[in-house]
């Protein structure tokens, strides 16, 4: 029975994790390299905004069950099992593995018998039995027979990684069946709902999820430009065609964010070099790369429409995080946006009620601060609180009623009723006011 566990990366996938596991009872240890987060974590700080997360933190930190350190090496040295969960981000298309080596160097020299390894990190396939089980056992110790290992990807969403890690299947995944039920007791002590495979299917698991939500996305995003093409709404073309039994496309939008989506196909399409079709991946990501561009050339048409240049022009950005309800801005999509804007000398405020970061732009306050005297509201991200914006008010504090909707927060009828030009992702049809 596990008792003991460490947790090596303290961000949005290790946190939750260590503070889940400690609420059922596991004293539970976790590492980073960060001290400004092993501090946070032992003076019950959360650092990430996640519902629950924050009341769990102070909650096992106070009854001792969960500490922070720097020293990973007698941490691993102490506990039953240690889950890996740090960065493998993507940079120009190549993957940064340095951060899982310096984890699996640390474990190495931690590791002893019965020790169970979990790498909660998205990796390449065959990661795990190609290099990093005959790293581990150049300890001189044998997986299988000395120590276990395992590969359990993450799947959570921000915004829902409690309930997601409490209930959502997790796909286990061991170098040999050992370890396969060394990682199942582990993992059942907070969640029963365990699907049981190979390591290598694992890691292959995570990138198809992902690889599949992005080509999906592209259609989507593609679908968009050929409706503003045709002078359609793609959005009411993609309902009217999900009612169809067999057809599931996704929402089209203002570009693709976050970790995963962003670099989980170029994970797969490593491992698909000289295979037919591993251009399908690239060709999304490209389509979903483009999106922001997209709603910049929007919002330069919707100025051009009544008169105004962009060097003329001030643009309220609302949204900066990735998606909705979320604080997490890693490769958000409002990035471009406000980069080629603030290149084409447009005066940008943002405004996100949930991070203060602005991507170099002004930062808004409050919404009225944002649009005030503006010539166009940009909805980058769809945060509820942008859903019940009353029009008629910020409507009188506008220079020009101009909406860019790059999520459909609005309904365009509703917004034209109300005096506003509206411009949308995939949205050909002309309204006239």
């Amino acid at each position: 029975m596990y008792e003991k566990v460490s947790v090596i990366g303290l961000g949005h996938v290790g946190l939750p994790a260590a503070v889940l596991f400690a609420s059922k009872g596991l004293q539970v240890t976790g590492i980073d390299i960060d001290e400004h987060k092993v501090r946070a974590v032992n003076m019950s700080k959360c650092y990430i905004k996640e519902p629950r997360l924050d009341d769990l933190l102070r909650e096992v930190v106070s009854n001792g069950l969960l500490t922070a350190t720097t020293n990973g090496i007698d941490a691993v040295k102490l506990c039953d099992a240690v889950i890996i969960a740090v960065p493998t981000p993507i940079r120009n298309n190549i993957i940064d593995l340095s951060y899982l080596k310096s984890a699996l160097e640390v474990v190495k020299q931690g590791l002893h018998k019965d020790l169970l390894i979990v790498i909660e990190s998205t990796i390449p396939p065959k990661l795990t039995v190609d290099f990093i089980k005959p790293f581990l056992e150049e300890s001189g110790l044998s997986v299988e027979k000395d120590f276990f290992l395992a590969h359990v990807p993450e799947r959570i969403a921000p915004g829902r990684a409690i309930e997601e890690l409490l209930h959502i299947p997790r796909v286990i995944g061991g170098v040999g069946p050992k370890s396969t039920r060394k990682a199942v007791e582990l993992y059942s002590r907070v969640n029963p709902n365990l699907l049981l495979t190979d390591a290598t299917t694992a890691e292959f698991i995570k990138l198809v999820e992902n690889s599949f939500r992005d080509l999906n996305i592209a259609f989507a995003n593609f679908l968009a430009l050929v409706a503003e093409k045709i002078g359609i709404d793609v959005y009411e073309a993609i309902k009217l065609a999900n009612t169809h039994p067999r057809v599931n496309i996704h929402k089209p939008g203002a570009g693709v964010g976050g970790p995963c989506l962003t670099k989980d196909p170029y994970m797969l399409t490593k491992v698909s070099e000289n295979i037919f079709g591993v251009n399908l991946i690239f060709l999304a990501r490209k389509i979903n790369d483009y999106m922001p561009y997209h709603v910049v050339k929007i919002v330069d048409k919707a100025l051009d429409d009544v008169g105004v240049s962009m060097r003329d022009a001030k643009i309220a950005i609302l949204g900066v995080s990735y998606k909705g309800n979320v604080s997490d801005t890693r490769n958000s999509p409002a990035k471009v946006i406000v980069k080629e804007l603030l290149r084409r000398n447009v005066s940008v405020v943002v405004y996100d009620p949930y991070t203060s970061e602005s991507f170099g732009a002004e930062r808004a306050r409050s919404l009225k601060e944002a649009l005030k005297g503006a010539d166009v509201m940009l909805i980058v991200t769809d945060h509820s609180e942008f859903k019940n914006i009353d029009l008629n008010t910020i409507g009188n504090i506008m220079r020009h009623r101009i909406i860019v909707d790059g999520r459909r927060v609005f309904e365009p009828f509703d917004v034209t009723k109300k005096g506003f030009k509206y411009y949308g992702i995939g949205f050909g049809k002309a309204i006239k006011i």
